[in-house]
């Protein structure tokens, strides 16, 4: 079965992925932000998404877990100005090295191998078309928190401009990070 192969990602190939990945990290021109970051970091990040994949593969991983995660990481990279786009389009080079690893590294004879690659290439693209999800609602989240840090924006503006079902929907977050019905 290919799922044995997609853990080989995390098990022995993560590095290798990671390594992929990071080539077109690097290449990208439009990911001025992210090729500021050290080689460490990034690959650093892309483990723990292995991580993540592999718990999803194995059944191991709800759509909670992954969407705490990816939260959270997009709450950090907007925190330090890393552009949401280039978020959303790294997740879109990681989807790629993993296909790309996992075609490479599987023999492909018969029919019903090429179709079992396909369905485990698409349940690799749900996760990172998951993953985007989540990580843009975080974004999203935080850059609410940091227009409302200083500024009096009302909870109709933030209702106005930000149409999304935030996590701290029917709450305001207040300044200090704690959650209140608003100023």
């Amino acid at each position: 079965m290919l799922v044995r192969s997609v853990m080989g990602i995390v098990e022995g190939g993560g590095a290798a992925v990671g390594r992929r990945w990071l080539e077109k990290i690097r290449t990208a021109t439009n990911l001025r932000s992210l090729n500021a970051l050290a080689d460490e970091e990034l690959l650093s990040i892309n483990a723990e998404v292995l991580k993540k994949l592999g718990r999803w593969f194995e059944l191991a991983a709800d759509k909670n877990e992954l969407g705490a995660f990816f939260v959270m990481v997009g709450k950090e990279y907007c925190a330090l100005g890393i552009p949401v786009s280039e978020l959303t389009w790294s997740l879109l080079l990681g989807r790629k090295a993993c296909v790309e690893y996992l075609v490479e590294n599987i023999e492909l004879e018969g029919a019903h191998r090429i179709y079992a690659l396909m369905a485990e290439a698409d349940r690799v693209a749900d996760f990172f078309m998951l993953a985007a999800y989540y990580l843009t609602k975080g974004y999203l989240e935080q850059t609410v928190l940091n227009m409302r840090r200083g500024e009096s924006l009302s909870e109709g503006a933030i209702q106005k401009y930000f149409k999304d079902d935030f996590f701290f929907k029917g709450e305001t977050p207040r300044e200090d990070g704690g959650r209140g019905e608003g100023r």
